[in-house]
C-alpha cells in the first residue's frame, strides 16, 4: 500500500491525514514528480486510503459511513465522465482462494445496467467482469481487459482486486483507491502486467483491501520495533540479507478468518459501487 511505503520511508509530509466517524481516518498521497514516485517505487497518481476500526462490521452506522465516504472517492475520481459510455468495473483475482477472492466477491454483488431498457438519470451504463488469473485461463488479465475495453469502449475502467499489507491491523478494514492503476500479483512477489491508463487507453481507478500480509516486511518490522524497545541497535542490511537467504522474500500470510474479511469488505465495497454508479 502507498501509504505504508511513505510511513515506512519518513515520508509523512507527503501523506495528509483526515480523522472522520468512527474512527475512520482518510490519508491521501499524490505522487506527481518522478523523484517522489522513484523514492516510493510507486507510479505516479492520487492514493486515498480509508482506514477503518473493525467494528465498522460490528454495527450498521460505521458500515454506512464508510460506504458513503467511498462513494463519494469513487464519484471524485471518475467524475463528470460522457453518460453515453458504460463504465467497467473488471474484479481480479481467484475466487476460489479465499485471500484472493475480493473481486469475484464484489462482482457477484454488482448492480449492472448496460442490458436495461432504462437506466438512472444522470448515471453511465454499467458492465462488469471477472477475470480470474492466469493459471486457469491462460491469458494475461491485462490483455482481457485490454480486449473487452476495446469492444465496449468505457468512459472508465474500475479494478478490484485483494492488496498485501505490511500492517496487521490493516488487514480486511482498509480500503485504497488510487488513478495509478495496479499490477496483479505483486503483493505476492509476482512479475506480471501492470493494468493502468496508458494500457487500456481509458482512465483507471483502482480498489483494493490488504487480505495478505508480506512476511518478510513483517518480519523485520516486529525486530525492528522490539530492537528499538530494548533500545539496541538493528544491522538492517544483515537482517534483510538473512530474510533473503532464507527464501522468505515472496512468502505471504493470510489470517485463518480471512473469507469472513473477503466478504464483509465485498459486501461495502460493492455498496459503494452500486451507490456511486447506479443508484440515483
Amino acid at each position: 500500500m502507498a501509504v505504508e511505503t511513505a510511513e515506512n520511508l519518513g515520508l509523512n509530509e507527503y501523506c495528509k491525514s483526515q480523522e472522520l466517524e468512527f474512527g475512520i481516518v482518510k490519508r491521501s498521497l499524490k505522487i506527481t514528480t518522478k523523484e517522489l514516485s522513484d523514492r516510493l517505487c510507486r507510479a505516479v497518481g492520487d492514493y486515498t486510503t480509508f482506514d477503518c476500526e473493525r467494528s465498522i462490521y460490528l454495527s450498521s452506522r460505521p458500515a454506512k459511513a464508510i460506504e458513503t465516504y467511498l462513494a463519494q472517492t469513487i464519484k471524485r475520481f471518475i467524475g463528470a465522465k460522457s453518460r453515453t459510455h458504460p463504465v467497467l468495473v473488471a474484479c481480479l483475482g481467484n475466487g476460489n482462494i479465499a485471500a484472493d477472492s475480493l473481486g469475484k466477491k464484489v462482482f457477484d454483488k454488482l448492480e449492472v445496467t448496460s442490458d436495461k431498457l432504462q437506466k438512472p438519470a444522470n448515471k453511465p451504463p454499467v458492465c462488469a467482469i471477472s477475470t480470474s488469473v492466469l493459471g486457469k485461463t491462460g491469458i494475461q488479465t491485462s490483455r482481457f481487459i485490454k480486449g473487452v475495453v476495446k469492444e465496449i469502449e468505457p468512459c472508465f475502467a474500475v479494478l478490484i482486486d485483494s492488496l498485501a499489507t505490511s500492517v496487521p491491523k490493516r488487514v480486511g478494514v482498509s480500503f485504497q483507491l488510487s488513478t495509478a492503476g495496479i499490477t496483479p500479483g505483486s503483493g505476492v512477489g509476482g512479475d506480471k502486467e501492470r493494468i493502468d491508463s496508458s494500457v487500456l487507453g481509458v482512465p483507471v481507478l483502482s480498489i483494493g483491501v490488504p487480505m495478505l500480509l508480506s512476511l518478510n516486511t513483517l518480519t523485520y518490522g516486529l525486530f525492528k520495533d522490539f530492537f528499538k524497545l530494548v533500545d539496541a541497535p538493528l544491522d538492517e542490511y544483515a537482517f534483510r540479507s538473512m530474510l533473503a537467504d532464507r527464501n522468505m522474500s515472496n512468502l505471504v500470510v493470510a489470517p485463518k478468518d480471512v473469507d469472513v474479511y473477503a466478504e464483509n469488505a465485498s459486501v461495502l465495497l460493492s455498496n459503494a459501487l452500486n451507490l456511486s454508479l447506479t443508484r440515483a
